[in-house]
């Protein structure tokens, strides 16, 4: 494809001119960044071709490919991380390449026929055929109407299929190439010769040969990377391609690139003179220009001084600005946290052996005044409320964002009187507001020598996050406040390996009428591989803070239900309770889990559940709602320590409620005390006369046994009979009789009294 030294004249011509204007005219510079390519793509991308078929695609004399679509192709691989691979070879085996799966992608011209075992993308270019011959006197007919003639045609190529579907009396002549069919027609093997004409006009031109253009393009078709049917997400992908080359720009730069190879054809005298005037009109041009830039020179030197001072002060000016931004918080024009925190330490180390005394006052009802009045009125709130600590004295002032104020003073603070100070309304247009916030006080008591402003505002925090939990106006910090490492370890153990190292026991409940044991409660022991065996009393409330608590709650669950199941208790009616908490029965996915487990017990009393008193009342109506749905669905309540909090047995007959469970702490010392012996019997004739059955908890000795049988209550666990026991050895203590432990009950008054304490 070389170029004549008139076309490399030209071309130096246009790059000096271009030259000129880039300097006169700078064009801004694009920077794209695609997306990431699907997971799922081939790498390499192989895409096939033909090896002689210029300027899409061809091999030069060093094997490389080369070509428009060349360029195409690799930049589509290029940009997403991907190989591209380029197999040119004989036209036919290109397009069976393709078929087989050899190669994924090949370009070629859309037809009908194509489209039956192809997948074809938009368009990247549209190419007509023509007749080339060796004079036109040799067809003197039109192109639809060629029979009786030698034709050369590409092999597969869409003139082949063209005119043996159109003209079945044209005697074809395929051939590997265009340059092959051009030769044929050359040779006098073919009359003439029907191909891509910009391909043709390539090749008559590098092999001089005796050819011809002898008719009118013709057969524009439209010319697209192409996938064997079937391959959807690879189409889909490419057809993405394509779009977004058009949209980057990519396309355009390439098909710039390839204009004069893609629009080529000889040069004739018209060309030579077109270059002689392109030539004078750049000399002209830079003349012209180099005239007006020496006469401008001079008024750009007085220029650029002037605008150099201006700019080097705008950059001083901005520099102030950007300073600014990064240690003041531009709402309130206070210190931001990392500068409150350097400045505090430079006050540490100008004084040594002092520390100071910091408060940290997070503003609390920022998202109510955002729904209830606008995000501007918070903003105006946060501002009004630095102003009002800068009016505090302190010797530093600090917002760290989002309501989050800091203060330090030299003396120690007392949190009630920071709250006192801090508690005056806040008048924001026409409107008088109340900052609602809580304080959390780190005096310099709690700091040890050495320790930094950091550690100070990590206690600060710490303190102020201690006091929204506990819903309290001020807390001061203390060593107190720390979270347990051990409880640390434990949470960091308990995401890691979830309920690995749990297990259950089961608690049995007897049944003072019959005698029979027909229920457990199951409850979760964690036996850690270093910590050794852990008290639910620990690390229950640790995930319940956590939010954690639904995961074993569905374990618990799980393993009870797979325990009913693997022993056949469930089968015999035997009842396996287990504990839920408030945060459980918040937890939709729990929800839809006990529903499901409930529907695939055995027995319709197989699994019960027990609520705490406290827990009831949190959330009334939300929680007397989930209980109603769960118990229409056939769960079963009971109302676990019963007696703790401060709701009565009318208002837990409220809810759907099966059993009461009066709490370990009444009975254990009901014998002892007569208060606690009148609550037990009351709450047991009580729920009676509500039709719900009673339990007693921690039963340890035959003579409170026998009290709350005289009170007939009606089931009891504890210590007397046993403590709550493994799988195994629960099923050997159902096979034993409990007979010495319950000889004389039926016999017992109901006038038993407390003995004196």
């Amino acid at each position: 494809m070389g170029l004549t030294r008139w076309q490399d004249a030209a071309r130096l011509s246009a790059l000096t001119l271009g030259m000129v204007l880039v300097l006169v005219l700078p064009a801004p510079l694009l920077a794209q960044l695609p997306p990431p390519p699907p997971a799922n793509l081939p790498d390499p991308l192989v895409f096939a071709g033909s090896n002689d078929y210029p300027p899409f695609q061809w091999l030069d004399e060093n094997g490389t490919p080369q070509g428009f679509v060349v360029d195409l192709q690799n930049a589509i691989a290029r940009q997403h991380g991907l190989q591209a691979r380029h197999r040119l070879m004989e036209w036919d085996e290109a397009v069976e390449a393709v078929e087989s799966g050899d190669a994924d992608v090949v370009a070629l011209f859309v037809s009908e026929d194509r489209e039956a075992r192809f997948s074809f993308t938009s368009p990247v270019y549209y190419v007509a055929h023509a007749i080339y011959a060796a004079s036109p006197e040799t067809v003197q007919r039109d192109h639809e109407d060629l029979a009786g003639m030698r034709v050369a045609v590409l092999n597969s190529g869409y003139a082949q299929n063209r005119l043996i579907e159109s003209q079945p009396g044209v005697e074809l002549v395929p051939a590997g190439d265009i340059r092959a069919a051009l030769l044929a027609v050359a040779e006098g093997r073919a009359d003439i010769a029907v191909v891509a004409g910009h391909t043709a006009r390539h090749v008559i031109s590098e092999d001089s040969l005796d050819i011809q253009q002898v008719s009118p393009p013709f057969w524009p078709r439209p010319y697209a990377f192409a996938v064997r049917q079937g391959r959807d997400d690879l189409h889909a992908w490419l057809e993405e391609q394509v779009s977004l080359q058009q949209a980057t720009g990519t396309y355009f730069q390439i098909h710039a690139n390839w204009l004069s190879e893609l629009e080529w054809r000889p040069i004739d005298w018209r060309d030579h003179l077109r270059t002689v005037v392109w030539i004078a009109l750049t000399l002209l041009v830079l003349a012209g220009l180099s005239y007006a830039w020496l006469w401008s020179l001079r008024r750009q030197v007085t220029h650029k001084t002037a605008q150099l001072s201006r700019e080097l002060e705008s950059r001083r000016l901005l520099q102030q600005e950007l300073q600014y931004r990064v240690e003041y918080d531009t709402l309130t024009g206070l210190p931001n946290r990392d500068a409150f925190i350097s400045k505090l330490d430079e006050l540490i180390k100008a004084s040594p052996g002092w520390s100071p005394t910091i408060a940290l006052i997070q503003l609390d009802n920022l998202e109510q005044l955002i729904t209830g009045f606008s995000h501007s009125v918070a903003l105006e709130l946060q501002k009004a409320f630095g102003s009002l600590l800068e009016a505090q004295e302190a010797q530093l002032v600090g917002h760290f964002g989002s309501g989050l104020f800091a203060m330090a003073a030299r003396n120690p603070l007392e949190g009630n009187r920071v709250v006192e100070r801090l508690t005056e309304p806040l008048k924001l247009g026409s409107v008088d507001l109340d900052p609602m916030f809580v304080v959390g006080v780190v005096n310099e008591a709690a700091l040890q020598t050495g320790e930094g402003a950091d550690e100070v505002i990590r206690r600060g925090v710490l303190a102020v996050s201690v006091a929204r939990e506990l819903h309290r106006r001020w807390v001061i910090y203390s060593p107190d406040l720390e979270p347990d490492v051990e409880d640390l370890l434990l949470l960091q153990d308990f995401h890691r390996h979830g309920t690995r190292d749990m297990f259950l026991e089961y608690q049995p409940k007897v049944d003072l009428a019959s005698g029979r044991i027909q229920q457990a409660e199951a409850l979760i022991r964690w036996r850690h591989p270093t910590l050794g065996l852990i008290p639910p009393g620990r690390f229950v409330p640790m995930l319940e803070h956590a939010g954690l608590t639904h995961w074993i709650t569905r374990w618990v669950i799980e393993e009870s239900s797979a325990m009913l199941q693997r022993t056949g208790l469930g089968d015999s009616g035997f009842c396996i309770s287990v504990n839920l908490s408030p945060q459980d029965l918040m937890e939709p996915e729990l929800i839809d889990f006990i529903l499901q487990s409930v529907a695939q017990s055995r027995s319709p009393c197989s699994l019960w559940f027990e609520i705490t008193e406290t827990g009831l009342i949190h959330d009334p109506v939300r929680m007397r709602e989930t209980l109603t749905h769960l118990h229409d669905a056939g769960a079963r309540f009971s109302v676990d320590d019963f007696g703790t909090g401060y709701a009565s047995l009318s208002y837990m007959s409220e809810f759907p409620v099966d059993e009461v469970k009066i709490d370990r702490s009444f009975v254990g010392a009901m014998l002892a005390n007569e208060r606690h012996f009148m609550i037990v019997r009351s709450t047991i004739a009580l729920a009676h006369e509500l039709g719900l059955p009673v339990t007693a908890e921690g039963v340890e000795d035959k003579a409170t046994l026998e009290a709350l049988a005289a009170m007939n209550c009606d089931t009891v666990q504890g210590f007397f009979f046993s403590r709550p026991l493994e799988e195994a050895s629960l099923l050997s203590f159902l096979d034993t009789t409990l007979d010495d432990k319950l000889s004389g009950i039926a016999q017992r008054q109901a006038s038993a009294r407390p003995r004196d304490g």
